[in-house]
């Protein structure tokens, strides 16, 4: 919603972000490189490094519109997936493991206490809380910023490019602030599901995943961050609906 509703800039690389997330908290908190650093420090570093990318994808790209824009961040997006896709032989080294990922990632570990994905079998419902607390802490935080300054340029740059330049506003600058801040988000929900499927493979973030997220966005009403809550809401719950017809009733 911030790349697409705020900034209007139609970024088709965005689930590699979401990529990047993902794989950051792995290599961070697996036996991939016998890294097992705490959740805590984990997931900013896997945002600030989601944010720094998406900054500097959209460095080439903060001159180009519409369909350009779309193109070389589909470009990207290409690049993440042939990356993890043959990351097993990356310059001589298993780095992403290739098509088989990544496994026994460790579970989100908060104040010194780990959070086991499951007991028994059973799904450990304080997952459910996490992700709810971030969503509330992102949703308040976007809140701030749609009200402040920036929000309101970000608007007038979807609105019309041009006049905003006009105006004197920094149009590259606040595109690359919309990348970055993207990106960043995408990267945070990335960490949070690796953390939850102790796992992580690159066919989790093809293309329909894109098609399924800018569904939500745009069914929703791109630019309204109520709208597209309801529109994510809708989205997942008939995705669910339709994979086991028989159990709708």
């Amino acid at each position: 919603n911030v790349v697409v509703g705020w900034g209007g800039l139609l970024d088709l690389g965005y689930v590699a972000f979401f990529g990047v997330g993902a794989y950051t908290y792995a290599f961070l908190s697996s036996d991939k490189f016998d890294v097992h650093l705490p959740a805590i420090l984990t997931i900013p570093v896997a945002c600030a490094v989601g944010g720094a990318i998406g900054l500097l994808v959209g460095l080439p790209s903060r001159r180009l519109v519409g369909d350009y824009l779309a193109i070389v961040t589909l470009f990207f997006f290409q690049i993440f997936l042939t990356l993890t896709n043959n990351g097993e032989n990356l310059f001589g080294a298993d780095v992403t493991g290739g098509p088989n990922g990544i496994i026994n990632i460790d579970p989100l570990s908060l104040f010194g206490r780990e959070l086991p994905v499951s007991a028994d079998g059973i799904f450990n419902v304080s997952y459910l809380y996490v992700a709810l607390a971030a969503f509330v802490v992102v949703y308040v935080a976007l809140r701030l910023v749609d009200q402040s300054r920036t929000g309101r340029a970000w608007r007038s740059l979807r609105e019309d490019p041009l006049a905003a330049e006009l105006m004197g506003m920094p149009v590259s600058w606040l595109k690359l602030m919309a990348f970055a801040f993207g990106a960043a988000l995408a990267a945070l929900a990335g960490t949070l599901v690796t953390a939850l499927n102790a796992s992580v493979f690159p066919q989790s973030f093809e293309f329909p995943l894109l098609i399924t997220i800018y569904t939500m966005v745009i069914l929703g009403g791109a630019g309204s961050q109520a709208g597209v809550v309801i529109g994510a809401i809708l989205i997942s719950v008939l995705l669910e609906v339709l994979r086991e017809p028989g159990d709708a009733r």
